[in-house]
């Protein structure tokens, strides 16, 4: 090729031998030189051009693929978890290294290269502040590396810097070659200029705007495509090595999808995906004002099988239950929607078919159409009756369910899910092995009683509780013979409010210790008080229920309060009612034991509204057997009645402990009372309950008109 140019040249210098010639000839050379020049220089310029643009589409390429794959795990608090992709990315041979910054400056994901720096701690990169403070992609350029930083945003919010480091040596040899190529070339481009110019155009800019159109699907999220350049060159292989990035991209997606939205034990969706889905089916069942039901399952007593078997077996359980739910679905004619490979997961619809999954724990959840919910929990309920076989071992695990219907029972996807819970605690509360729709009464109620729990919480902090003492006498001769504490709540707004109106509702919540506490340090407080201004022995006595007894923190405090105080034995009585007493606890037993060693007395409230056991009754010792005031309603009117008490105070008797008689209001029913000595009575007749204040001066105005009287 350079033989035919200069031979070109040489024939042009003989021809120029006279003046104009040599002028034309000289004109003809500078203008052809020039041609070539400037064709040459174009061309050149071009190349660069496109060179750059290859490359730097290749960074914006790198930037996308990583900013895609960023941004999740980002969100979700999982930035290291991209150490294993970031790793794939920085085998590519013009990556030297590539590393995240998050908003705080704390390197997130391990640089390679910047051995300086520790990982999860501060990382001083100008070019990364630089990003993060104009929210632009920042460049760097230097001879031997190229800096890019890139920051990592939704919207306006900003999740962090990415930081790459790329290798400019392809991009320099590059260079080289395209000089190399247009110097030789020169000749042949003045030759066939305008046909090279539009091939070079059509195998360089028609590829390149190919791959930009492909890397602008990719980077909205379409990475099922491919790009096919056939230019045989490095635009070929950087097509071919995008198609790989992306079918690796895929596979991964589809991996983390999979660990992310499937629940590992059950092979359910999890509680992300029913999100992502519950939100999708409202929005499309209010568009088509169509209604589809939740139902919320929770195994009933899953603790015990954890506690008695061991969580491998419930782990095996939970896989079981799960599958059954499975089968009562396609029993009913409908499929139950499964995780795919859809990147997605707000892409699933619904279609009628059932979605279960399991939210954590023993809990589960269905969606499916209203039509069919009645039918399914039935189903459900059924089927759950057939015990579970667990290698050798045979449960019987019965579920609760709670049904929300949309958009009867809520209108979005949230509220809905949270009224289905509280419709499956409706179910437990109704026994269990059952279901139940929600009930907005019966909701209300609920948080009614935990507004409650939280002002009796308070109540117990602010001391707001005191006590009221119900005076005990003796039926032959009247006098004072003790007294019950009674609490009662000195509510800020409510006035003073009945145990009856709170106690539940604490008990429920679990502060029936804190509130004894109280009652026991004010009652202790008042016989300390009270006894020195006597001549003669009195018994206080004090409520414990099952919650305080089991409670070997509050039993210690009892303990040694009543230790503390420095009283006769017998001062203090100690009641639990008789449902307490048939608790069938080794442990209650051994407190009471321990509360009898320190001088108290045990007695049984409430006796006659439950069912007793008398061989367990003698065996706790009890001192004092206190009637319920439904036994003696009638005494005086009704014979059996009256038969019925004096059996009670035959049998306390033959058991060497005393009778007191709760709620006497007439001289009829005391009168029968002293017929068959019973010995102690409480109730209106005698004295209504005071305040603890007001108790002492009332005693000692009893004690003296029993005085005058004697």
């Amino acid at each position: 090729m350079n033989r035919h140019v200069y031979k070109a040249f040489s024939d042009r210098a003989r021809m120029a031998t006279s003046g104009l010639g040599r002028r034309l000839s000289y004109v003809f050379g500078a203008l052809i030189t020039a041609i070539v020049a400037a064709v040459i220089l174009i061309n050149v310029q071009t190349q660069l051009q496109l060179v750059r643009e290859r490359l730097e589409l290749r960074v914006l390429h790198l930037l996308e693929i990583a900013t895609e794959v960023s941004l999740p795990y980002l969100i979700e608090g999982r930035a290291a978890e991209l150490d294993v992709i970031f790793e794939e990315l920085r085998k590519q041979p013009d990556v030297i290294d590539i590393f995240i910054i998050d908003q705080d400056g704390i390197m997130v994901v391990e640089s390679e290269e910047q051995g300086d720096v520790d990982f999860l701690k501060p990382a001083n990169d100008p070019l990364a502040n630089k990003a993060a403070e104009t929210s632009e992609i920042q460049r760097l350029d230097l001879p031997e590396i190229r800096k890019v930083a890139k920051p990592l945003m939704i919207g306006s919010v900003n999740y962090g810097t990415l930081r790459l480091d790329f290798d400019p040596h392809e991009e320099r040899s590059e260079i080289v070659k395209v000089w190399s190529r247009n110097a030789l070339g020169g000749v042949l481009f003045v030759l066939v200029g305008l046909f090279t110019s539009n091939l070079v155009a059509t195998r360089l800019v028609g590829p390149l705007n190919r791959l930009t159109r492909a890397t602008e699907r990719a980077a909205n999220g379409d990475l099922d495509q491919t790009i096919c350049v056939r230019t045989n060159d490095e635009i070929e292989r950087l097509a071919s090595s995008f198609n790989t990035m992306l079918v690796a991209l895929r596979r991964s997606i589809q991996e983390i999808h999979e660990i992310a939205y499937r629940d590992k034990l059950t092979g359910v969706p999890n509680r992300t995906w029913l999100s992502l889905q519950l939100d999708q089916i409202a929005i499309e069942a209010s568009a088509k004002k169509e209604s589809f039901s939740v139902l919320f399952l929770d195994l009933d007593d899953f603790k015990s099988v954890n506690d008695n078997h061991g969580h491998h077996v419930g782990d095996r359980l939970l896989v079981l239950f799960a599958e059954r739910l499975r089968r009562c679905v396609s029993e009913i004619g409908l499929a139950a929607l499964k995780v795919g490979s859809d990147r997605n997961a707000a892409k699933y619809r619904f279609d009628g078919d059932a979605v279960v999954a399991r939210l954590g724990g023993d809990e589960f959840t269905i969606i499916v159409p209203t039509l069919l919910c009645r039918e399914l929990v039935e189903g459900i309920i059924e089927a759950m009756q057939s015990e579970f076989v667990l290698e050798e071992l045979s449960l019987r695990a019965t579920t609760s369910i709670g049904v929300a219907n949309f958009p009867e029972h809520a209108p979005n996807s949230e509220l809905l899910l949270k009224h289905a819970d509280v419709a499956m605690y409706q179910a437990k509360r109704a026994g269990r092995n059952t279901f139940a729709f929600y009930d907005g009464d019966q909701h209300k109620l609920s948080i009614e009683r935990l507004e409650l729990a939280a002002e009796i919480r308070s109540a117990v902090e602010q001391d707001q509780f005191s006590i009221f003492l119900q005076p005990q006498f003796f039926v032959a001769t009247g006098q004072v013979s003790g007294a019950e504490a009674l609490v009662r709540w000195n509510h800020p707004t409510r006035g003073l409010l009945r145990p009856d109106m709170f106690l539940p509702v604490a008990a429920g919540a679990g502060l029936l210790p804190e509130i004894g506490r109280l009652v026991v340090r004010k009652t202790l407080a008042s016989a300390f008080e009270i006894l020195p201004r006597v001549d003669v022995p009195l018994t206080f006595a004090m409520n414990l229920s099952v919650d305080e007894l089991a409670d070997e923190a509050f039993v210690e405090e009892l303990l040694w309060q009543i230790d503390g105080a420095n009283l006769l034995p017998g001062t203090i009585e100690i009641e639990i009612t008789e449902n307490t007493a048939m608790t069938d606890g080794a442990a209650i037993e051994r407190q009471l034991e321990r509360l009898r060693q320190v001088g108290t007395r045990l007695a049984i409230d409430d006796f006659g509204v439950g069912y007793s056991n008398l061989g367990r009754l003698k065996g706790l010792a009890f001192d004092t057997l206190k009637l319920d005031r439904s036994l003696l309603q009638d005494v005086g009117e009704d014979e059996e009645a009256e038969n019925l008490m004096a059996t009670i105070l035959a049998m306390a008797q033959v058991m060497k402990a005393d009778v007191v008689a709760e709620g006497i209001e007439t001289r009829t029913q005391l009168s029968v009372l002293e017929k068959y000595h019973c010995r102690y009575y409480q109730g209106y007749l005698g004295a209504r309950p005071m305040p603890a204040e007001r108790f002492a001066t009332w005693l000692l105005a009893n004690m003296r008109h029993h005085e005058r009287q004697a």
